[in-house]
């Protein structure tokens, strides 16, 4: 039976259906399977099978990343590979975001502990914090942008002309998760995350900025086939006095949400968002989150004037549209695990992939001029291109290629070489005889609109280092 949103409690979870009505969640009758898997989580405490997480294999497989035993745990050094995808990422992620209009900068990643705003607001984040102390005072290392950013708006000055105003950072943060929770890329204490804090000066702003933030938040999983499943963390109030507005986030989903509120007043934030991805094992991880924060404004006495002149505290949104770099990883890795559960070959998008085409001389020693004329026309279109040169056998030379999920594969034999011809093999089976100049319009649409970068790598693959 339905409930009226007036009539909640704290310290409770509900559902609300896609049809705007309200249950309790322990009542609730979930159809959805990865829905139920997001209750399973949070609302009754049923932990998933312990199946490592598929992501974490193919990190030593394509040659991503590994943790580093010199530093402490949850702390990963990353191959080149590794270092170019994330690259990749943060360009991707960052124009996104500067498409907003944000401002980007460039803060500090420790402070000062003694600090009242600091200690206020790392007091509300608990126990998972690194700690310094160089000498006599102490300091903490940033578990997201928000001191560095909050620090430097409160320092500047502010009118409702400038509202609503938007500031980025690729912030490096630090966060001392407990070792047994310590998983792969979802659960690190080192970890780089596109924050973004949005000023806006008064609820009715904040919530139309929120809408925004939060269509943006599932138009960017679609664009990549992700399905969210939303966790409403709130204060009782707010749902109460807005819930119309709850309603209208949800019609973005045409799913069910799952609403946990929250001690009133316990939180800076009275609405916080949380999207879970639902990997192939089957486990909800949050990724991407939007938040509404009445408290920070004060706090760190950030402030705006008015029409009427008057200084005033602005409320803050914070979002991370793509989640943490390693949690976006992550979710492309998944993805690929998913094919590979259901006997596809499982591949990254071509944007992402480090080594995008690969070329494969039938007779290194013979079919190599052509092969390296090709390989320099695809250099010069920013395309990521190296080339088997060694002396092994074919089937050796693409089943290699096969196995590091390079999307394209281009043989060049003496036909083609003749014919000034591509024979391309696809990562789906397909072989196709085509031209250069059409080989380079596949690959145009494949990365419309997303960043190119070089090889990190030799493009020779016969004088690469074994860790690459």
């Amino acid at each position: 039976m339905s409930i009226d949103p007036h009539e909640i409690f704290e310290n409770e979870f509900y559902v609300l259906d896609s049809n705007g009505k309200l249950f309790f969640a322990d009542e609730y009758e979930a159809d959805d399977e990865d829905f139920r898997r997001l209750l399973n989580k949070e609302v009754f405490l049923k932990s998933v099978d312990r199946e490592e997480s598929p992501h974490i294999k193919y990190l030593n497989k394509l040659k991503i990343a590994d943790n580093e035993p010199l530093s402490d745990a949850g702390h990963l050094s990353y191959l080149p590979n590794g270092a170019l995808m994330l690259e990749l990422l943060r360009r991707y992620s960052t124009n996104v975001i500067l498409s907003l209009g944000a401002y980007p900068v460039v803060t500090s990643i420790m402070y000062d502990l003694n600090s009242p705003p600091v200690k206020e607001h790392a007091s509300l984040f608990g126990q998972r914090m690194y700690k310094v102390k160089p000498a006599k005072r102490e300091f903490v290392l940033r578990y997201a942008a928000c001191f560095g950013q909050f620090a430097l708006l409160s320092r500047k000055y502010i009118t409702y002309k400038d509202l609503p105003l938007r500031v980025f950072e690729l912030a490096d943060s630090y966060r001392y998760e407990q070792r047994g929770e310590l998983s792969g890329l979802t659960r690190v204490r080192r970890f780089f995350m596109p924050d973004m804090h949005v000023l806006t000066k008064d609820m009715e702003m904040a919530k139309e900025e929120f809408f925004n933030l939060y269509k943006l938040i599932l138009d960017e999983g679609r664009k990549f086939g992700w399905v969210y499943y939303s966790l409403y963390n709130m204060d009782p109030t707010f749902l109460k006095e807005n819930f119309d507005f709850i309603k209208s986030l949800a019609n973005l989903e045409n799913k069910p949400i799952l609403i946990h509120t929250v001690e009133g007043g316990k939180y800076y934030w009275v609405l916080n968002v949380e999207f879970h991805y639902i990997d192939s094992t089957g486990r909800p991880v949050e990724t991407a989150t939007v938040q509404i924060d009445v408290g920070n404004g004060e706090r760190f006495n950030i402030t705006y004037v008015d029409e009427n002149g008057l200084r005033k505290h602005p409320i803050i949104l914070h979002t991370a549209i793509h989640g943490s770099l390693e949690r976006f990883l992550f979710e492309f890795l998944e993805e690929a695990a998913k094919m590979e559960r259901r006997g596809v070959k499982p591949r990254l998008p071509v944007w992402l992939t480090p080594i995008q085409v690969r070329i494969i001389p039938v007779n290194p020693s013979k079919n190599m001029n052509y092969a390296m004329k090709v390989l320099n026309i695809l250099e010069s279109k920013m395309i990521r291109v190296d080339v088997d040169d060694r002396d092994v056998s074919m089937g050796r030379r693409i089943k290699d290629a096969e196995s590091f999920w390079i999307p394209y594969i281009v043989v060049i034999g003496d036909k083609e070489e003749e014919e000034g011809k591509l024979s391309v093999r696809i990562r789906d089976g397909a072989i196709l005889t085509i031209g250069v100049e059409e080989f380079i319009d596949i690959l145009d649409r494949d990365l419309e609109g997303y960043p190119r970068e070089r090889l990190y790598i030799n493009k020779f693959i016969s004088r690469r280092t074994s860790f690459a």
